[in-house]
């Protein structure tokens, strides 16, 4: 939890950084400063994301089914075990508690428990180098676009609002600065140039 926080913290003062030297440029700017706003979270939207950012995580997803169909299936028979466990431990009144058939079940609990942490860090290991393979290209072919977006449509900056907003440092904005259904329209209609997931 301590890392977890020291990061966030650490993204909420990089993002104030990151504001700040917007402010000073824009104040010692000569010409017109134009900032626009991309939520990257509206990507993968179904009905109105980056169609090909959808089609590359439907396919991950897809990929990734049969390892998260065997971790789901190892935990709900720990939970049957645990169930199990239970139910020797609380037998009526007058009944003798076979200790033994409980130590076995514990046995086999922690057996299932150290299984599951093995195929549980096999998974995320999987995970992450299938992620950068597969949604990578897209992921760098959709920040070139939004580089040729801005470029086009002579925006000095564009910042991305799924960042900003948890980290607090957008406290007010006007809508019309929310430039992502634009560029998702813009993104969607140039010809596939990201390279073909591994």
């Amino acid at each position: 939890m301590e890392y977890h926080y020291k990061m966030k913290k650490f993204g909420n003062i990089a993002a104030i950084f990151v504001l700040g030297l917007v402010f000073a440029a824009v104040s010692h700017a000569q010409a017109p400063v134009k900032i626009g706003l991309i939520d990257s979270g509206e990507f993968a939207d179904e009905k109105t994301g980056i169609q090909k950012f959808i089609n590359a995580v439907k396919a991950l997803n897809t990929e990734l089914a049969p390892r998260v169909k065997e971790l789901t299936d190892l935990q709900t028979k720990m939970q049957a075990l645990a169930e199990e466990i239970k139910k020797l431990e609380n037998v009526g009144p007058g009944v003798p508690v076979n200790q033994k058939a409980i130590l076995d079940k514990r046995d086999e609990g922690g057996r299932m428990q150290r299984e599951f942490e093995f195929k549980k860090n096999e998974y995320d290991a999987y995970l992450e180098k299938r992620s950068n393979d597969v949604l990578g290209p897209i992921q760098a072919d959709i920040a070139k676009a939004i580089q040729e977006f801005a470029t086009k449509n002579g925006y000095t900056m564009i910042f991305d609002l799924d960042k900003l907003g948890p980290s607090g440092a957008l406290l007010a904005m006007d809508p019309k600065a929310d430039i992502t259904k634009e560029f998702i329209v813009f993104y969607n209609a140039r010809p596939a140039t990201a390279a073909a997931p591994r």
